[in-house]
This record gives structure tokens, sequence and C-alpha cells, in this order.
């Protein structure tokens, strides 16, 4: 028998709470609806999806930055208890590791078949990072001003660019060049006499790496990332334990901080660079590669007596400004770019 035969009535219906019900249906099938259309926004690429990579590339690359400092100033600090070449030791080794390690997950190959691109290419970042090292374990100059010299490499890439890869050199290229060199001549003036020589060490370093960029933009994408970076790090690693034999020191607590500092942050920085550059057009973010320097007299301020004189704020600014020039002159190139090189 039914309810209402026996005397017994049912719930009446609620249409309030009917209402209530049905609304929240809705937002729930209209919030799926609008989580699967940004789903499928973002696997076709749309223009959101797009914003959001190239968002996501600059964060890569000011965290890149942010470990380059960590490794300039831990290079320093280490240069007190251990000579540069067993620091710079220290870097190659772990971005050997990493190299191997993104291989390994990526299923890439690790050896090089271009073998005389690679030769020549790891051959001038060896010889580049001679030069980096040695200004940074230098107390002829700042740290900072170090990082300022390396940061001259996008120029010298750019200057090289026209004779060797047949890409034009406008008038804008020499502007900057021009700014380079009087950024060179503004960090000289505290101490010429004492800082030349490390100076000139650390241009032909930049510009040995301009060199190094040139053979990797001959070698092409087609050679994995990671067997160009393996094959860096082993000569580079081989070449600076070398050096390091004749004063060769035993680190103690302290020197096995400074060698890890720099070892991690350099390594660091090569995964987020490599990062960076997969999600973001290559003139922003090599723009953001003056960010090291910036970073860098953050870290060195508190840690160095030495402090920045006008002259040499002056010198990474002009520095600065000519690679932000040459960053976004070659974005109007985009097929020229080169891939990132650590």
């Amino acid at each position: 028998m039914t309810p209402e035969f026996i005397g017994v009535h049912g719930p009446k219906a609620n249409p309030r709470l009917a209402e209530r019900q049905g609304s929240v249906t809705f937002a729930r099938r209209g919030r799926g609806a609008v989580e699967a259309a940004i789903r499928d926004h973002f696997a076709k690429g749309g223009p959101l999806a797009a914003a959001v990579r190239g968002s996501a590339g600059l964060g890569w690359m000011v965290l890149a930055q942010l470990c380059f400092a960590v490794m300039n100033v831990s290079t320093r600090l280490g240069a007190a208890h251990l000579p540069w070449p067993e620091i710079a030791a220290a870097r190659f080794l772990i971005g050997a590791l990493v190299a191997i390690g993104l291989g390994i997950v990526r299923g890439s190959s690790l050896r090089p078949t271009d073998r005389t691109g690679a030769r020549w290419r790891s051959g001038y970042g060896t010889i580049a990072a001679i030069g980096s090292f040695f200004a940074l374990g230098s107390s002829r100059i700042g740290v900072a001003d170090a990082a300022t010299l390396t940061a001259t490499a996008p120029i010298f890439v750019a200057l090289l660019s026209g004779p060797l890869l047949g890409e034009p050199v406008g008038p804008r290229l020499w502007v900057a060049l021009v700014l380079t060199f009087a950024g060179i001549v503004a960090l000289l003036q505290p101490a010429f006499a004492m800082a030349w020589p490390v100076v000139l060490v650390a241009t032909l370093g930049a510009l040995s790496y301009a060199m190094a960029m040139i053979w990797l933009r001959r070698i092409g994408p087609g050679e994995s990332h990671e067997a160009v970076v393996l094959h860096f790090s082993l000569t580079g690693l081989v070449t600076m334990l070398l050096l390091s034999l004749p004063a060769w020191r035993w680190p103690d607590g302290h020197g096995m901080l400074y060698l890890l500092g720099a070892g991690l942050g350099g390594g660091g920085a090569q995964l987020a660079m490599t990062r960076a550059y997969a999600l973001q057009r290559a003139a922003p973010v090599t723009a953001l590669a003056s960010l090291g320097i910036v970073f860098t007299y953050l870290l060195a301020l508190p840690l160095f007596p030495e402090h920045p004189t006008g002259w040499q704020v002056a010198g990474s600014l002009l520095v600065i400004l000519a690679t932000a020039e040459i960053s976004f002159r070659h974005d109007r190139h985009p097929a020229r770019a080169a891939r990132p090189g650590v």
C-alpha cells in the first residue's frame, strides 16, 4: 500500500532545495567544461599556453642566473683555500653528472655524431672556462667585475656570426660593441695597472666562448644536447685536473663547501638554462643573462670587503645594455639562434 492510503505522507518536494541542487549540478558541469577547455587549449598550444610557457621559461632563466651567481661567489671564496682549476674541475664534474642523468632520463644519445665539431666546441669552451675561472679566482678585480667580463660573450657571438656564419651585421651591432668596450674600460678605471692582465684573460675567455657558440651552431640542432654538454664537461674536467696538479690541495671542510657551491651552482644553472631555452624564445631569455651580474653584485656585497665604485657600476650597466641590444637584434632572425651551451 502507498503511504497516502494508510495516512502517512511522504516528504514533500522542496522547490528551493531542488533549485539549489540544480545549480550545484550546473556549476559542476560548467567547471568541468572549463577545465576541459583549458586542457584542450594547452594541448593545442593556444596563446594562453604560449604565454604560460614563456613566463615559465623566463623564470627558469632567472633561476639559472642566480645559480651562476652562487657559482661565481663560491669560486671567489674557494680561491682563498684551493687553486682555481680545482674549483673549475668540480664544476665540470657535476656538469658531466647532470648531462649523464638527463641523457638517461630522456633516452638521448651521449655520444656526439659530429666528433670534429664537438672537439672544436669543447676546446673553445674549455679555454673560455679557463679565462672565466681565472678571473673569478683572482683578487685583482672584483668578483662582479669578472662576471661582467664573462657576460660580454653574446656581443662577440654577434660580431663573429658575420664572417664565420654569413649572418648580416648591421650598424646597431657596432653600437653595442662600442658600449661593451666602453664598459670594459670603465671597469678598469679603479686599478688599471694591476687589473688589466686579468681583464685581458677574461675578455679572451669571452671571445673563446663566442667561438664555442659558433661551433655549436655549425653542429646543428640534430646533435643531442646531452652529448655536446657531456663531451664539453669531460674535456674541461680533464684539462682542469691537469692544470691543478702542480698546486693540488686536498680540500678541508670549508673548501669542500665551496667546491659543492661552485659545482652545484654551475650544474643547476646548466639545467635551468636548458629548460629556459626550451620554453621561451632565445631573445628575451638571453637578455635576462645580464641578471647574473646583478645577482653576483648582491651576493658579493655582504661577503667581500670591496664595494663597487661608480665607474664599475657604469661599466656593468653598459655591458648589460649592449647584451640586451644584441639579444633583441637576433630575435628578428629566430632561425639563426643558437642552442644554449654551458
